[in-house]
């Protein structure tokens, strides 16, 4: 059994995998300190669902956090004794990263586009809202760059925190375009412009590389955007999780 974890800057996800996921989870990324403090969150977890530490032989990690990999990597090794995989650039396999950097491609990136090649085809993009929001373009079955933006709520809290005057708002995807009042504004003002500047971005990308690519949604956000623009109607919970998994099955040669 595979346990996996999607380590992001606000949140990680973590699956459960044997032959489909059975269980996901979603925790903070900054709430536990040391192994034993994740042990503790988890097990609860763990236990719930009627697993035990025995059934995990496998630990997969994508993680954007170095300062959280040591005490994954002990979580792993102190509870079920196994050397945790984290996904890297150098042992990537059934993919080029045709960049400039290739070893600066984050890990997260690199499993949303292998799942992108594997479930959605050779030329697809995939738009991950977190913290950051990250485009990632796969075209002719290999990774070719993107873009990164600053979240949704990443600009609220800047916005918030440094005015005097403007107010914490909630995300809403408002169904006009001129707001009325001020938390109207800020919502209009911060993701629509997010929104619509992502359209234009694909439409300019398939223009440029005269592909009509599939386009895919995931994180959080992403589930609240599914259909409010044409571009916007896949939406898929677990690429990264399943991107963890592809990577695996690429490392040990097991693509099926």
């Amino acid at each position: 059994m595979r346990l996996l974890f999607d380590v992001g800057n606000t949140h990680m996800v973590i699956g459960l995998f044997e032959n489909d996921f059975l269980k996901t989870w979603r925790i903070g990324t900054k709430s536990f300190e040391t192994e034993d403090e994740l042990y503790s969150h988890l097990y609860s977890l763990l236990s719930r669902e009627g697993i035990s530490e025995n059934e995990i032989d496998t630990v997969i990690i994508s993680s954007v956090v170095p300062s959280v990999n040591y005490i994954l990597e002990k979580y792993a090794s102190k509870y079920f004794n196994v050397e945790a995989i984290f996904v890297n650039a150098a042992q990537l396999k059934g993919m080029e990263l045709r960049v400039d950097y290739p070893r600066e491609v984050g890990a997260d990136r690199i499993v949303n586009a292998l799942a992108l090649k594997k479930y959605y085809g050779n030329n697809a993009i995939s738009i991950d809202f977190g913290t950051a929001i990250t485009i990632d373009v796969v075209y002719n079955g290999d990774f070719i760059g993107g873009a990164i933006i600053p979240g949704i709520n990443t600009q609220m809290m800047a916005l918030f925190s440094k005015t005097a005057k403007l107010p914490q708002v909630e995300f809403k995807f408002l169904d006009y375009t001129v707001g009325k009042n001020t938390i109207d504004n800020i919502q209009i003002g911060i993701i629509k412009t997010v929104v619509y500047g992502i359209q234009k971005l694909i439409s300019e990308i398939k223009k440029e590389y005269n592909t009509d690519f599939k386009v895919v949604l995931t994180g959080g956000i992403g589930r609240s955007l599914k259909g409010v623009i044409k571009e916007f109607e896949i939406y898929d919970q677990y690429l990264t999780l399943k991107g963890l998994n592809v990577y695996y099955d690429l490392l040990k040669g097991d693509n099926k």
